[in-house]
């Protein structure tokens, strides 16, 4: 039963802690409009921010997004 409650708690600490850090998870990812680029989608927080990763086969996983 502990265990059980534990999960969501880590959850939300993990949340939380990339939060503060601005850094996004990847969401998805599609070719853009410019050559050799792509954009890249990030949750982070409660909002979904695009960024453009140039000369790039696939976005990174986790990447700090804030300014």
């Amino acid at each position: 039963m502990k265990l059980l409650l534990s999960i969501p708690g880590i959850l939300i600490l993990a949340w939380l802690g990339l939060w503060v850090s601005n850094t996004g998870i990847l969401v998805f990812s599609a070719e853009s409009k410019l050559p050799m680029t792509r954009d890249c989608h990030y949750f982070i927080g409660v909002s979904i921010l695009k960024r453009v990763a140039p000369l790039a086969d696939r976005c990174p996983l986790v990447r700090s997004v804030g300014s």
